[in-house]
């Protein structure tokens, strides 16, 4: 954002207050000063006017210029092509020394006498406003003849660019920065007032049929005028000139201006190109997808309402009737909308999508104004409107909870001035509490912290007295530092089992993400402004970005990467949650003497056995595949303490051969199932655990699971563990399989007896018998 010390003027008093003043003030709430340019005409540059002008005798492109400075009239040479009689212009006097060291002399051009220089303004230091020599008008004050240049205030200017933040929509105005300087300097702002005298002119109605289909929330105002002629003048031009906008007409560069200066959106329209020859034009204000207006003319789509125009429609002369529209679009329609569909935008979508000024009448009001100074022409009565109030954000604040955050005391009739000088309505102050509501310019406030984050910025961070550090130690042992210590000693058991943590983005491609299986983020809740286009949306799981990590590796020639990574995931709700995945691809040990230098690939036992000596103990349970990372055949469930925690699997080949991978490995687990928050211990026994174990024949179709589940809950309480250690099938078995169950018995009592050991083997046979089909072999 540019603005300048005279343009800032025009709306708030800045009398004796430097520019580095201003600057410094800027920083000191928030808007960033990313640079300072000073425009300053040199000596010796003086206002003459143009008696006469002539050809040169002896050169095409020359002309001789009769030229009165006031006290003599000089015989100057210039060259350039819009030199003509009448003109006010910029002299540059014997002795001047130019912005680029060149000193003016008495020179001799094809013959011909001159004495000094008619200027550009590039050539005064300033920035190009036009081909040709600089004409004066009296935008920039009274012209006085003879008169040095550098004594006109408004064309030695101070130029500050500001480095706002997206969220500062605001100030993407002169009118917005000078509210905010007001603020900080505890000045006030000028008022500004248009009186247009309506009596006996036509109203907007005879020229004008305006419709809306369905209610977008979007605000519009229509005023028209018909114009005779239109100058821009140099005071315009120069200020346009400094922040870089180009205008293609007159009209371009007044509606350019009153936009910089009041932060509204404007638009204009030839009426002859709207009615097709009619008397009236008809314009119909119609409802699209995702919230937006468009303005639809003769079944024809005009423009979409804070988001582009139809430029074949726009004024492009200085006569005729011409059509102003204001609008204002909420920043949270246009740019998700605009995302989703890949809307053609133009040049004002970018202050639209931070959020324009919402005052259409002050914007208008500016335009007109401006016209009835430069301007011939007949302003229609009257607008045609259609207007969506915008909603404010009320809000309830106490002064305690303001002097904790900001670290000091401050007293409510201060923090209450602060904020109706931002444009806060205040409602009620009573009990050390504020009731308010935000100012309908600030898209960025929604809650107490945004509140208290304007009253510290208009203080002052330098103005936060410093005090020493004083806290008091609190209870460490919180859930939140249990979970940091599990997480710590996951990290380190980690480690030291061989694997390396990575660390990964949470954004990535929602291509990859669907071409993996996975649902992405839905559109409602999608991301609006992505990195790039290949961080578009967030990861559901985190083996979505390890891939690209594990590829990385085995083009760097690695032929065992063991890696680990603890990070954030999200569902199609954006509801994030913590993960914890361990990825290991090729061999699955380092090459040495006792393997030949040859290390078999990685399996799914060894990776198992691997995750298990990390995060602890686990059982594994038949897995049906949930997306297309996962192997058909080699995945599972993991549980622990009852209830799923995560998945283990193989890469499915399909995914290892697009990225290049060898034998690869994951488990993907959820950190908030792993985490206990109570550690509960168990007694045990005194007296030595006895091992029995059990060979029986069942079914080869019946999975370990169903047998566990059948003696689950069943076995006596000397019982306390159970496992397969053997499973055995041959012809002679035909469908059925032995399978070795090894028991351990335990009583917290007495060391059992050979009988009571047998009874309770005898128990969990009979279990089996009847739950299994099961048979002792």
């Amino acid at each position: 954002m540019i603005v300048t010390r005279n343009w800032l003027q025009e709306w708030v008093d800045l009398e004796g207050i430097t520019t580095d003043e201003i600057c410094k003030k800027l920083n000191s709430i928030g808007l960033e000063v990313d640079s300072v340019t000073q425009f300053r005409v040199p000596e010796k540059i003086v206002v003459g006017y143009v008696k006469s002008c002539e050809k040169h005798p002896d050169a095409d492109k020359l002309s001789v210029c009769q030229i009165d400075l006031g006290t003599a009239t000089r015989q100057i040479v210039c060259g350039a092509k819009n030199i003509r009689e009448g003109l006010y212009v910029a002299v540059a006097t014997i002795g001047a020394v130019m912005p680029n060291g060149m000193k003016i002399k008495h020179a001799k051009l094809r013959g011909v006498e001159s004495d000094g220089m008619v200027c550009s303004s590039t050539e005064l230091g300033l920035p190009k406003i036009e081909d040709g020599i600089l004409e004066l008008d009296e935008s920039i004050g009274e012209l006085e003849l003879g008169k040095e240049l550098r004594d006109y205030p408004l064309l030695n200017d101070d130029m500050i660019e500001i480095e706002l933040t997206a969220n500062r929509g605001d100030c993407l105005s002169i009118h917005g920065v000078a509210r905010e300087l007001a603020v900080g300097f505890d000045r006030s702002m000028k008022s500004f007032e248009c009186k247009q005298d309506e009596n006996n002119h036509l109203g907007i109605g005879r020229i004008l049929q305006f419709m809306h289909d369905g209610n977008p929330p979007v605000s519009l105002i229509y005023r028209a005028v018909n114009l005779k002629s239109l100058q821009v003048p140099l005071l315009i031009k120069l200020r346009l000139a400094m922040i870089e906008e180009a205008a293609e007409s007159a009209i371009d560069a007044l509606f350019n201006y009153t936009i910089h200066t009041t932060g509204v959106i404007l638009r204009h329209y030839n009426f002859s190109k709207l009615s097709k020859g009619q008397e009236k034009a008809k314009l119909v204000l119609k409802e699209l997808d995702h919230r937006l207006g468009a303005i639809e003319y003769d079944g024809k789509i005009g423009s979409i309402i804070g988001i582009h125009q139809d430029e074949t429609l726009k004024a492009d002369g200085d006569k005729g009737v011409v059509l102003f529209e204001a609008s204002y679009t909420a920043p949270e329609i246009i740019a998700p909308a605009v995302k989703k569909e890949g809307l053609k935008t133009d040049a004002l979508y970018y202050r639209t999508s931070r959020g324009s000024e919402p005052d259409l009448t002050f914007g208008l009001n500016y335009l007109l104004s401006l016209l009835s100074q430069h301007a011939q022409a007949e302003v229609y009565a009257e607008c045609s409107e259609f207007i969506t109030p915008k909603a404010t954000c009320a809000l309830k604040i106490s002064i305690d909870e303001i002097n904790r955050l900001i670290g000091q005391s401050i007293e409510l009739s201060q923090a209450v001035n602060i904020l109706s000088r931002l444009g806060f309505t205040i409602h009620k102050t009573e009990d050390g509490e504020i009731i308010l509501d935000t100012p309908s310019f600030r898209h960025d406030i929604e809650n107490r912290q945004d509140v208290i984050e304007e009253i510290v910025r208009i203080i002052g961070i330098d103005n936060i007295v410093s005090k020493p550090l004083h806290f008091e130690e609190a209870n460490r042992t919180t859930e939140a530092m249990q979970r940091y210590k599990y997480l710590r000693d996951i990290r380190l058991k980690a480690v030291a089992n061989g694997f390396f943590e990575t660390v990964h983005y949470v954004f990535c491609d929602n291509k990859t993400v669907t071409s993996l299986g996975f649902e992405p983020i839905k559109d409602e809740k999608a991301l609006l402004n992505p990195i790039t286009n290949e961080m578009d949306g967030l990861r559901p799981s985190l083996m979505v970005t390890m891939l690209d990590a594990l590829q990385r590796n085995v083009n760097m020639s690695k032929k065992r990467i063991p890696l680990f990574e603890i990070g954030k995931v999200f569902d199609t709700d954006r509801n994030e949650s913590e993960h914890l995945l361990f990825a290991y691809a090729g061999e699955k040990e380092m090459e040495a003497v006792s393997n030949a230098g040859k290390p078999a690939m990685i399996d799914f036992t060894t990776f198992v056995d691997k995750v298990a000596a990390v995060i602890g103990h686990f059982e594994l349970k038949k897995a049906t595949a949930e997306n297309r990372l996962m192997h058909p055949y080699q995945s599972a469930e993991i549980w622990m303490d009852g209830q799923k925690v995560g998945i283990v699997s193989k890469l499915h080949p399909t995914v290892a051969e697009d990225y290049d991978l060898p034998e690869t490995f994951f488990a993907e687990i959820d950190v908030s199932k792993l985490v206990r928050k109570h550690t509960l211990a168990e007694a045990i026994s005194a007296y030595t655990p006895v091992q029995r174990d059990m060979s029986i024949v069942v079914p080869q179709t019946m999975s370990y699971t169903e047998i566990r589940s059948a003696l689950d809950g069943y076995l006596p309480e000397t019982v306390k563990q159970f496992y397969p250690i053997d499973r055995y099938v041959d012809e002679s078995l035909g469908d059925l399989m032995s399978l070795t169950l090894r028991f351990v018995i335990s009583s917290m009592e007495k060391t059992l007896e050979e009988g009571e050991i047998n009874a309770i083997m005898d128990e969990v046979l009979k279990r089996l018998e009847t739950a299994c089909g099961a048979k002792l072999r």
